[in-house]
């Protein structure tokens, strides 16, 4: 399966032809992906990322106070089917609609202040070739015309109903029963200004034309719902690439060699990037080795430390919060009766 920004720099050459005002995000996209690190989840670290989102919502806020997006812009990307685990929680997640299927892969490019606590957060996920979809004989990846616009030191009041709407059935469930986690949950939601792009304008506008503008009032609810249950994500996965204690294993992928033939077949040379893997033990980075028997696996303990006062003697300090993980990956179910 392709990397999702190897397909948009596969298709920005072609759109860049064509001088589509629609089409321009394609090779704006593309030129901001090279100037960005470029980090690929593999699925055992999105799974854990989307335990994370599942986890106390006061823990994920009271982290988010301290953490700075590292760089101006990064991309981050993932294969979908790393996040069963959403479905298995919300089975009516996965009556998926034929005409919206489920995606392939999704990825986000942030684009941050010298702070790093403010910006724009820019959805892209592909899907199954369609041929309704195809442009110069392709299916592009879409690009979502609504953007998180965020700031993490100030909080905005959602529109009307919007927020309840989106998350009444999925994650405002698991804390119907407790005020405090269910208020945090929230409170994330409010640091984010979610509103159509400049490029988003323009597309709105092509898309009346092509469809009528009774149509396009049906489509705005679903391009709602495509980035505005996302934002947790988020920050679930820069807390991860930020955390202070070491939880996921890092490995530089360099297709300089590969692109040297590509270029000699005049192909898109593939963009080089940072595969991010769950650094679960200390033998983790070594590969899987042969236990004696009688050995029991460990139980992963993968979760976040929260802040706390710390004292030595007449010393006092505070420990910020941090994640912490060991053990297997294997899958388990707690079941907390209230």
């Amino acid at each position: 399966m392709a990397l999702l920004i190897d397909e948009i720099a596969h298709f920005a050459p072609q759109a860049r032809a064509l001088a589509d005002p629609v089409l321009d995000i394609y090779p704006a996209l593309c030129d901001k992906l090279k100037g960005a690190p470029r980090f690929i989840f593999d699925e055992n670290a999105i799974h854990t990322s989307v335990e994370l989102t599942l986890g106390r919502p006061k823990l994920l806020l009271d982290a988010m106070r301290h953490v700075r997006v590292p760089y101006p812009s990064m991309w981050v990307e993932w294969p979908e089917s790393g996040r069963h685990r959403i479905r298995e929680v919300f089975p009516h997640l996965s009556d998926v609609p034929p005409e919206r299927p489920l995606p392939l892969r999704v990825g986000y490019l942030i684009e941050t202040d010298e702070t790093g606590r403010r910006g724009l957060v820019t959805w892209c996920w592909n899907g199954p070739d369609r041929e309704e979809l195809r442009v110069l004989g392709c299916s592009p990846p879409n690009v979502a015309p609504i953007g998180a616009y965020f700031d993490l030191d100030q909080r905005k009041d959602q529109p009307a109903g919007i927020m309840e709407g989106f998350l009444r059935n999925n994650l405002v469930r698991l804390w119907n029963d407790n005020p405090i986690q269910r208020e945090a949950l929230f409170d994330i939601w409010r640091t984010s200004d979610h509103r159509f792009t400049d490029w988003g304008r323009k597309y709105l506008v092509a898309q009346e034309r092509r469809v009528g503008p009774r149509a396009l009032r049906d489509q705005l609810p679903y391009m709602w719902s495509d980035v505005y249950g996302e934002y947790i994500e988020v920050w679930s996965t820069i807390l991860m690439l930020t955390a202070s204690r070491r939880i996921v294993d890092y490995r530089p992928v360099d297709r300089a060699k590969l692109n040297k033939a590509r270029a000699k077949n005049k192909k898109v040379p593939l963009m080089d990037h940072t595969a991010v893997t769950m650094h679960i033990g200390e033998t983790h980075a070594q590969g899987q080795r042969r236990q004696p028997l009688g050995y029991a696996r460990k139980s992963p303990r993968i979760h976040m430390v929260s802040s706390y006062l710390a004292r030595r003697g007449d010393k006092h300090w505070v420990c910020l919060p941090y994640w912490r993980g060991s053990g297997d990956v294997i899958h388990r179910e707690v079941r907390v009766r209230s």
